[in-house]
């Protein structure tokens, strides 16, 4: 499927939106083709500002929403998506699209503003309203905690049934192990800060902890992890401060593991908090959580089971109380750490998050499909079982497919068996009076590009502009010139897994004589005046370990898969240098 991702913030930098924003987009890159729209065109209005205001106004998006929504509505006419994902309400408010929108995030501005006040009431009103606009147009709202959603609904009125909870996930690369090597038995008691924002994060209240254990005589460590206090601490060899761990390094990566392995609580009275990742990080090491009760803390933290809520004006001596009768208690310690374990495995990681979220994205793209099938014949010999089983699976739930199996021709030469077959094909297809077919073999299968609505509309306009054959997929090809946004002539290809064929082209077909010399990809290459090919490419072919046609395939295995892996390279670079020429210079 083809998605749109909408977002002011590089999603391919880990330091954004603590990294969630990076986690949110390769999750969905692991099953989709996943496009980042925003980056040109939120520099270019950051240009023109710059150059327009200089240094006497700040720069707020808000106040571009239109030029936003004008911008990335004829930007997104030129693509083919299956779905918009935005995250910034500023870009979605003015959007106009026929594509289904899900506006995704952790907080209303309601919320968000009730926590922060803007100075600036006339900016804020302007927000508030680019906020209801965005949760009004959107056709599907993922927010990551009741609270956001409590708020979109009775600030927004937006529509309950529209809304769906999926809570994120910590945002670690590698896999962490089930926590075996930490003990409360074993003093001191290692606490852990994780904050960039020293005040807002309750830095100050977490060294008076601190030190109120210290004071108790109760043996403990303090780490100290994304900011430094403010003020000059007497040298303290159990205090650790690490302003900045950049997870981009491996290096820093291994440091910040090392921490929390060793780490028996996450202290975190935060003044406000729409969510906190750090709490989820936590629970992947085992390590209960202490927090406030502010925002969508509590969707994370749950009291007594795998961690503990505070009121915001809870003293020191209230966490510190808790801390101490928590660690000396090594039957509750031990099933808070299993149960915060147990929250990262079923709810508080990416994978969940992928699987839920995915039923949602699949679900709101079903329902905006194009209603259309294709008439799909299936070459496969009767003894290749596991092939057939492999392409009934490609397409199950496609109902835009009708399948016919059609039983392969068998000849000494491979190649000379699928013409046959494909003679065969066309033959059923003229008698049924087919317009447009599909001929597939049994090694074919759909890449993460593939949506039925990016098949209809380049099956439809190839036909438009003549063409004879449009395949979804190649393993080679001389030149690529392009005719439409996902759509190249070629001047020849290889590899027929997955072809449409028009009826224009059927009698050519009828008409040749194949010689025992003759490839099918080939000699439809020699037919065929119009031939194109969707880019990205929708289909591949799987290597099975043999061929049935090509002697070459045979001998060398994993061949089949360089062909392909080279000609994507080779046209990747051509659609690359058909969007750099065609970029307006003065867009803006």
């Amino acid at each position: 499927m083809n998605i749109a991702f909408l977002s002011s913030l590089n999603p391919n930098d880990q330091n954004n939106w603590s990294g969630t924003l990076y986690s949110l987009y390769t999750s969905l890159q692991k099953k989709h083709r996943v496009i980042w729209v925003g980056e040109t065109v939120f520099a270019e209005v950051w240009e023109f500002h710059k150059a327009n205001f200089k240094n006497n106004e700040t720069f707020f998006p808000e106040n571009y929403a239109l030029l936003f929504g004008k911008s990335f509505s004829d930007l997104l006419k030129k693509e083919c998506y299956d779905v918009i994902i935005c995250r910034d309400y500023f870009f979605s408010a003015y959007l106009v699209s026929d594509v289904p929108l899900i506006y995704i995030g952790d907080t209303t501005f309601h919320l968000f503003n009730q926590y922060m006040s803007w100075q600036d009431e006339s900016l804020a009103k302007l927000a508030e309203q680019l906020e209801s606009l965005a949760i009004q147009k959107a056709d599907k709202i993922i927010y990551c905690s009741e609270w956001a959603k409590q708020s979109a609904m009775q600030d927004y009125n937006a529509d309950a049934k529209k809304i769906e909870v999926v809570e994120f996930g910590a945002n670690i690369i590698e896999n962490i192990p089930i926590p075996d090597n930490v003990s409360p038995i074993n003093a001191p008691c290692n606490l852990l800060f994780i904050g960039r924002n020293w005040n807002m994060k309750g830095g100050n209240k977490v060294l008076e902890i601190y030190h109120n254990l210290k004071g108790r005589g109760f043996q403990c460590t303090l780490t100290i992890i994304g900011s430094e206090p403010p003020m000059s601490l007497p040298n303290d060899p159990n205090i650790e401060i690490y302003p900045f761990i950049d997870k981009t390094n491996s290096n820093d990566r291994l440091k910040f593991h090392e921490i929390l392995t060793r780490s028996h609580f996450l202290i975190l009275p935060t003044r406000f908090d729409c969510f906190g990742i750090a709490f989820c990080e936590a629970c992947a090491y085992g390590i209960p959580s202490l927090g406030t009760n502010v925002g969508g803390v509590s969707q994370v933290i749950k009291e007594g089971e795998n961690g503990f809520l505070f009121n915001i004006d809870a003293s020191s001596l209230e966490y510190a109380d808790k801390i101490e009768e928590t660690f000396n208690n090594h039957t509750t310690y031990f099933e808070l750490m299993k149960t915060a374990r147990k929250d990262f495995e079923e709810r508080l990681n990416w994978d969940i998050w992928l699987d839920k979220s995915n039923k949602i994205i699949e679900q709101l793209a079903s329902e905006h499909q194009p209603d259309f099938y294709l008439p799909v014949y299936v070459i496969n010999m009767k003894e290749r079982v596991e092939r057939k089983q492999h392409i009934i699976k490609e397409f199950d739930n496609k109902e835009e497919f009708e399948l016919n199996w059609v039983e392969a021709s068998v000849h000494p030469i491979g190649a000379v068996g699928l013409w046959n077959s494909m003679i065969k094909i066309i033959k059923m297809a003229k008698e049924k009076g087919d317009d447009i077919i599909v001929i597939c073999e049994d090694d074919h299968y759909f890449t993460e590009n593939y949506s039925p609505k990016l098949l209809f509309k380049e099956v439809t306009e190839a036909y438009i502009q003549g063409a004879e054959v449009l395949t979804g997929g190649i393993g080679g090809f001389g030149q690529a010139i392009p005719e439409g946004y996902h759509r190249y002539k070629v001047d020849w290809f290889w590899c027929t897994q997955f072809i449409v064929v028009y009826n224009r082209f059927f009698d050519k077909m009828l008409d040749y004589s194949f010689q025992d010399t003759d490839t099918a990809d080939g000699v439809i290459s020699k037919l065929a005046t119009n031939k194109m090919v969707i880019f990205p490419f929708i289909s591949e072919q799987r290597d099975f370990g043999y061929s049935d046609v090509t002697q070459s395939n045979m001998e060398q295995q994993g061949k089949i898969r360089e062909h392909f892996a080279r000609a994507n390279k080779r046209m990747e670079f051509v659609s690359q240098s058909n969007m750099q020429s065609n970029i307006p210079k003065n867009y803006f």
